[in-house]
């Protein structure tokens, strides 16, 4: 009754394989059972029947890299089965009444490749057969990116149904920090998504004040750019609909309302299904904030930061939560303070110190233009931050969210009218040196 959904116990079978750095995990589900079957490197040893066996005593409770941390996860299977077994290294044994292990008449099975596996017949006097098959096989097929998205070991997720349909989730890393993740459906809609993580080990002082080192992620969303003679790279980052938190996996019931992907170890509700409002969570958040803007640097280098890419950054209308409100903070503050801003004439430039103006004034008056009319000894290019295509855009409201300075028409008259005798002669000087076609446009 914990858990946000019936099949959640999936998510639960799958953090344990990852603790043990399986890299191949497989759910067989049958009429009358489910299997889960992985090729972890750790074999059940007596401390982990003990802590199965157990609630509330997880052996992962003082490992930072491990993710169990409440001990009573695999509790959730005890909706589906009263008697699931488990096969591992040298220990085979089924367990009843939730806490006792039992050996009789449970026979030692033929593993092949797999190093453990665990059966779970559909035997609870509450929930029949049917309904257990139809609820896992939707948890299954619900399995999505970000089920591998945040992981370090497992790389295949392999479901086979009952109808003998097969499905599959496949991670493939590429260098710097790019993910392919291809799903096959049992449907036979197969897909391939891209995306461009960052990840960064921290420390941050856990609920009990000690420092506990956490790796926090971020991960954009990548699809091919159309045009690539125009790029530097091939690849564009676009906004998400909606991008989620993980704990390792999607929190379900959280809302960051940012448009791309979080993860952090969170201390959260025992479901894992939404972060709790603590310290440990705010300095994870903070150092999710650096790493955002420690990704906002790589992206320029690669050179993807874009006017385009503005719109996956946060802009006030997303009406961030006061949770997830400084992540937005910290990166305006990163764009007024280093060269992040696209300019109009190529390159970046911190917001403070360059100009916003309409596009028939920005299209004459390039950036050497203008630093004759406002003055040489005071400014140095590139001035115009790039015009985003359309007005109240995401790209747009980011910008302004800047507070860039505006020139436009009347900053142009008023220089015009107020000329002393050095001014004039500096801009006569530069007036002859234009042709008359860009003199008639002006």
């Amino acid at each position: 009754q914990l858990y946000p959904d019936n099949a959640h116990f999936i998510y639960e079978l799958l953090q344990n394989s990852e603790d043990t750095r399986a890299s191949l995990v497989r759910f067989t589900l049958t009429n009358d059972s489910l299997d889960f079957e992985h090729n972890g490197e750790r074999l059940f040893s007596l401390p982990d029947v003990e802590s199965i066996t157990s609630i509330g005593d997880s052996t992962k409770r003082d490992d930072p890299t491990s993710i169990g941390k409440f001990g009573v996860g695999f509790k959730a299977v005890f909706a589906y089965t009263n008697t699931p077994e488990i096969h591992s290294g040298e220990f085979h044994f089924r367990i009843h009444d939730l806490v006792v292990p039992e050996t009789n008449g449970v026979k030692q099975t033929l593993m092949g490749a797999w190093e453990t596996r665990f059966i779970f017949p559909f035997d609870h006097p509450k929930k029949p057969p049917a309904q257990a098959v139809e609820e896992v096989e939707r948890g299954l097929r619900a399995l999505g990116d970000n089920t591998l998205l945040f992981l370090n070991h497992i790389r295949t997720i392999e479901y086979l149904l009952p109808d003998g349909s097969l499905g599959s989730i496949e991670r493939i890393d590429h260098e710097g920090g790019h993910i392919e993740i291809r799903s096959s459906h049992p449907c036979g809609n197969d897909t391939i998504s891209h995306w461009l993580r960052f990840q960064q080990d921290v420390e941050v002082d856990d609920e009990d004040g000690k420092p506990k080192t956490c790796r926090v992620a971020i991960a954009y969303t990548l699809v091919e750019e159309e045009d690539t003679k125009k790029r530097c790279s091939p690849w564009k980052i676009v906004p998400l609909d909606h991008g989620q938190v993980s704990i390792y996996f999607p929190a379900d019931k959280e809302t960051s309302n940012l448009r791309f992907h979080l993860h952090a170890p969170f201390a959260s509700t025992v479901a894992r299904d939404s972060v709790r409002d603590c310290r440990a969570n705010h300095q994870l958040r903070d150092h999710l904030s650096n790493l955002v803007v420690q990704s906002l640097i790589s992206i320029r280098d690669q050179g993807m930061l874009t006017v385009g890419f503005l719109a996956v950054l946060p802009n006030p209308a997303d009406n961030l939560s006061h949770f997830y409100e400084p992540i937005r903070k910290s990166i305006v503050k990163a764009f007024q303070e280093q060269s992040l801003t696209p300019m109009k004439y190529g390159g970046h430039a911190a917001a403070e110190g360059i100009f916003r103006g309409p596009a028939n004034i920005s299209d004459i008056l390039n950036d050497d233009d203008l630093i004759i009319l406002l003055g040489p000894d005071e400014y140095a290019p590139p001035l115009w931050a790039a015009n985003p295509h359309q007005k109240s855009q995401r790209e747009d409201r980011f910008i302004e969210s800047l507070q860039i300075d505006v020139w436009g028409w009347s900053e142009l008259a008023c220089l015009i009218r107020y000329l002393d005798d050095q001014k004039l002669e500096r801009i006569e000087n530069w007036i002859s040196n234009k042709d008359d076609a860009w003199l008639i446009r002006l």
